[in-house]
């Protein structure tokens, strides 16, 4: 959010739609960006406005159904800090690696709200998602065959879901829709 220009720090922001602004300078959770800065004492940095965060994931969850859950896809921002203030707001994590698995535990969130995707898991990462009982989407008959014999290493049942993508394509109102063995669906 904050622009270095030499040494010195550009604090000058148009109005923005989620924070306030006071003297053309952004407000993140009640303090200008110099203010950030200077208590930092380094640019450039992230800041994360939980108040935003809260207020968007409200506006979410009002144009849901109720029945639908929030999940966050740890990828998207792997930040420990992050993922464990929204462990409290939503409904699980998604995790594609053993490095995510590993921040999504530690930060509190527990094996029946994380799910392990991903095309390419590793037999370790498997091993790891058996291990920490998370739900495995498996997609392809090689994950398959490395959880079943997993399963009967550990006489352990992995929790599992199956990844089907059927070869059809739909099309209605414009828009087109095609399955087939893709990668990322």
């Amino acid at each position: 959010m904050s622009i270095v220009i030499g040494q010195h720090l550009n604090t000058r922001h148009a109005p923005h739609p989620w924070f306030a602004t006071q003297d053309d300078e952004l407000v993140v959770g009640g303090d200008k960006l110099s203010t950030l800065a200077q208590r930092i004492g380094c640019t450039p940095f992230y800041v994360y406005d939980r108040s935003v965060i809260d207020r968007k994931l409200c506006q979410l969850r009002d144009a849901l159904p109720q029945a639908m859950q929030i999940r966050y896809a740890v990828k998207a921002n792997p930040l420990p800090q992050l993922v464990e203030y929204l462990r409290a707001r939503i409904d699980g994590m998604d995790v594609a690696s053993a490095g995510e698995l590993a921040i999504a535990l530690n930060a509190g969130t527990l094996p029946h709200n994380i799910s392990f995707a991903g095309p390419v898991k590793t037999d370790s990462e498997l091993q790891a998602a058996v291990a920490a009982d998370v739900l495995i989407n498996v997609e392809s008959e090689r994950e398959l065959r490395v959880l079943s014999n997993l399963a009967r290493a550990t006489n352990r049942r992995p929790r599992i879901a199956i990844r089907v993508n059927p070869n059809f394509e739909l099309k209605t109102s414009g828009m087109k829709m095609s399955g087939g063995p893709k990668p990322f669906g």
